[in-house]
């Protein structure tokens, strides 16, 4: 992965994926900004404490699933764009959609997350 903002997704989905809290809190700060802002259709989070708030639900609703990057990341400026699928083991994905990031100093600024409907 030679582009920078694979480099921060790939460590993005890390900590989403990882199901120990102190790995995650030790990866938080790496790959985000302090005052990040996540939003979501049916919520916003903010701040470091917010993205384990965000993790901690989605892991609780679909235990076991990992999200995936599925398709290209496309970037302009500082916005970047990736399409993505939560799956289980099977590979079959449950959920899917579209995440619109900000990236500035190698770390996310904000997360906007769009479901497939």
């Amino acid at each position: 992965m030679s582009n920078p903002v694979a480099k921060i997704v790939d460590r993005h989905l890390k900590i989403w994926n990882t199901r120990h809290a102190a790995e995650r809190i030790t990866g938080i700060p790496l790959t985000y900004a302090e005052d990040v802002v996540i939003g979501e259709p049916a919520a916003w989070f903010s701040g470091f404490a917010g993205i384990e708030l965000a993790i901690k639900a989605v892991q609780a609703q679909m235990p076991g699933m990992d999200l995936a990057v599925t398709g290209p990341i496309q970037t302009t400026g500082d916005m970047s764009t990736y399409t993505w699928a939560l799956a289980g083991k099977d590979g079959n994905p449950v959920v899917k959609g579209r995440d619109v990031i900000t990236v500035k100093h190698e770390r996310i600024i904000s997360r906007y997350v769009f479901f497939d409907t």
